[in-house]
């Protein structure tokens, strides 16, 4: 986050939004913060980034690195991250938080982190769709989610409705309308043709 906090900054210094702004310092630290993270943040013997600098565990919060604008869904690394934690932290298309929560759930929000970074180029659009319906079916009867869900039985738990689980799904859903956006034809890009993640949700 301090990353994506000097980045920010500088975009907004850039686009003259923001005065004052010590560019040339807060580049440098930008680009040494991103060296230490791409050297102490990321485990070879694990083969993913970690939680903490000279760390060994992963965490679900790790596959909102591209999400930020720190590296790119497709790269290899952020590949292994992904692979890394649905190994760790999934359980078929949920993901726990953190390892090792057996009074806790699957977390909402993380699942649908999981969706997202397909969508942003870390799987295919067909692998991100599938993941999107399969935690679909967790919601009730009148669309709303849990903050956790038991993986066993698919029961909700903990906070109810958890607003953070509706903002990774809306967000997941944004990602998904723009991938099929992308991939769309130039002439099918507009009008009814084009079927949007948000129609997906809601049906």
């Amino acid at each position: 986050m301090c990353w994506t906090a000097l980045d920010r900054l500088l975009a907004l210094s850039e686009k003259g939004m923001l005065a004052g702004v010590p560019r040339e310092w807060f580049t440098t630290e930008r680009e040494r913060i991103r060296k230490q993270i791409q050297a102490r943040g990321w485990n070879e013997k694990i083969q993913s980034y970690v939680s903490t600098l000279d760390g060994d565990q992963v965490d679900a919060s790790l596959l909102r690195i591209p999400w930020y604008g720190f590296e790119p869904a497709n790269s290899n690394r952020m590949q292994r991250t992904y692979q890394r934690i649905c190994e760790k932290l999934g359980s078929d298309s949920l993901l726990f938080r953190y390892p090792a929560q057996p009074a806790e759930g699957a977390f909402g929000i993380c699942s649908f982190w999981g969706v997202e970074h397909l969508a942003i180029g870390g799987g295919t659009a067909k692998q991100a769709h599938q993941r999107f319906q399969q935690l679909l079916h967790y919601q009730n009867d009148v669309g709303l989610f849990a903050e956790e869900i038991d993986p066993k039985t698919g029961d909700a738990l903990g906070n109810f409705p958890q607003a953070f689980t509706h903002v990774g799904l809306i967000s997941a859903a944004f990602s998904l309308q723009e991938r099929d956006r992308q991939q769309a034809p130039p002439a099918s890009k507009t009008g009814e043709d084009v079927r949007s993640a948000g129609q997906e949700a809601r049906a």
